[in-house]
């Protein structure tokens, strides 16, 4: 777990505020995966690999090999079995496990005497795929983990009109271009600068645009989860069990806040006191120092 000292304010109608200049925000990536340059090859020690979002230690870095993208078999096995802990009746788990059906299906190959599969193999399967240069690194992703029921941080407004009947308010005085509010109002309580508690009425979903593009969307509703199953009553324990162990804490008016940083943007569990989860934001940028 990793954690910074950084300042965040939940405002009564929503937003998660941070306070620090965060990364542009990158836009959701594609399905295909653009293999490094020839000249970074030789640089294999520096190519990371993260599967939704999280550093892979042990498994093996990403390898490019005369032109074309690989991971380790332990790499590509923990892909495919994670997809299947979120996703029933994939072709695999017929099979007595994934590495048995790669190689029945002779996916796995062997470079410098280690078990490879290429990526574009695991991109059939349902795993999404991009390499990013400077530095090297591969996200694989089981899940568009940047999405919630039938949106997409990126969308445009009128994608995000398409699935639902949104009330707009023009951000004057905001960065924003237009702030959004669907569903019923739930109460959420916090405690401000000087300690006191307050509490005020919050929507079941809260939106932002900017620029014709979805920048974040904030749920206060348990009608919602996120792609790993995650939705606001469950505990800190549960998201950790589905989204991994790595992540930033802050404490953040009265709250236990848990960022996870993926690929084009981050995923924000605030908890109470009992460490159960109230609201789940999505974002389309991630915090300064922990880019991926």
């Amino acid at each position: 777990m990793k954690k910074k000292t950084w300042f965040v304010q939940v405002l009564l109608l929503g937003a998660l505020m941070c306070q620090t200049n965060g990364a542009q925000a990158a836009m959701p990536f594609s399905t295909e995966a653009e293999p490094p340059s020839e000249e970074q090859e030789v640089d294999e020690e520096e190519h990371a690999l993260y599967i939704d979002g999280q550093l892979q230690t042990y498994a093996g870095q990403p390898i490019f090999h005369e032109g074309i993208l690989y991971v380790t078999a332990q790499a590509a096995v923990k892909a495919l079995n994670d997809k299947a802990e979120i996703e029933e009746g994939l072709p695999y788990t017929g099979s007595s496990s994934p590495y048995e059906y790669l190689e029945q299906n002779n996916d796995v190959e062997e470079i410098n005497n280690r078990k490879v599969v290429r990526v574009n193999d695991l991109q059939s399967l349902g795993i999404k795929a991009e390499w990013l240069d400077d530095p090297g690194r591969l996200h694989l992703e089981t899940a568009d983990l940047l999405t919630l029921d039938n949106l997409q941080i990126g969308d445009s407004m009128d994608e995000v009109n398409s699935h639902y009947d949104v009330h707009w308010n023009t951000g004057y005085g905001q960065s924003a271009d237009y702030i959004g509010f669907y569903g019923d109002m739930h109460e959420f309580t916090y405690t401000d600068r000087y300690g006191k508690e307050r509490s005020g009425d919050v929507p079941e979903i809260q939106l932002e645009i900017k620029d014709d593009t979805l920048t974040y969307i904030i749920i206060s509703s348990s009608s919602y989860e996120t792609a790993r199953g995650i939705t606001v009553g469950d505990s800190l324990f549960d998201v950790r069990r589905a989204h991994g162990s790595e992540y930033v804490e802050e404490k953040a008016d009265g709250k236990t806040v848990y960022i996870y940083h993926v690929n084009g943007g981050s995923l924000w569990f605030i908890a109470d006191d009992d460490r159960n989860v109230e609201r789940i934001s999505l974002w389309a940028f991630q915090l300064e120092g922990y880019e991926r």
